[in-house]
């Protein structure tokens, strides 16, 4: 497997423990609490539909073999190098989470962002530092998107706000909208945006082919 393929595979790891591999080039996952759902086109296919139980656990026998190949058999995966090899058995595709074999189709989106490395980087630091797991987004006073972690319970509380470059169209009774922190789990990057009022999130990788749907939390 290609390093991408196994950076996209570690990272879909930590939405959901378990994967479904699909003929061909498209790989999908999406969590237990259907609230984050991701996809990746990658530049190499799997022969076959196979599935594994625990991401975490293949990731480690992985790299047990240095530079090794992959063969794809009926029943398991045989991973060899010149001297040493693996046989990883697949499980039951109908035991995991499968997820939709279809693109969430998404609503029309009030506002749009760029979010960088670097800004998430700062949200996450700001959330650990604070105490708060929630970034709400909102219009800024100059016209820009602003995220802020805040506990919007609390009229008291600390607050940290980021401006960013971007669209915010909301109109009339505007809907709340934040995104619980730790549904973020992006792979490292920069992505655009897109969050409507259906309490849904679009974000796309500005490099890889790479796609996550996020809910957005409820009030």
């Amino acid at each position: 497997m290609q390093n991408e393929t196994m950076e996209v595979i570690r990272n879909f790891g930590t939405i959901n423990q378990n994967l479904v591999f699909k003929q061909g080039n498209v790989l999908r996952t999406v969590a237990d609490a259907k609230n984050v759902l991701a996809k990746a086109v990658l530049d190499e296919e799997f022969p076959q539909d196979f599935g594994i139980y625990d991401v975490g656990e293949f990731m480690n026998v992985f790299n047990l073999i240095e530079d090794g190949t992959v063969a794809y058999e009926d029943k398991h995966m045989h991973i060899a190098n010149t001297k040493a090899s693996i046989n990883y058995f697949y499980s039951d595709i109908e035991m995991l989470t499968n997820p939709p074999e279809k693109d969430l189709a998404m609503p029309d989106a009030e506002v749009t962002f760029t979010l960088t490395q670097e800004i998430l980087g700062q949200l996450r630091k700001a959330a650990a530092a604070l105490g708060h797991k929630s970034i709400h987004i909102k219009e800024s006073d100059d016209g820009l998107v602003a995220l802020s972690i805040a506990d919007t319970q609390n009229s008291t509380s600390n607050d940290f706000t980021l401006s960013v470059e971007g669209t915010f169209n909301q109109t009339g009774n505007a809907v709340p909208l934040s995104i619980n922190i730790d549904n973020l789990k992006l792979l490292p990057g920069d992505y655009e945006v897109e969050v409507s009022s259906k309490l849904i999130s679009k974000f796309v990788h500005t490099d890889k082919n790479l796609t996550y749907w996020i809910a957005l939390e409820k009030k």
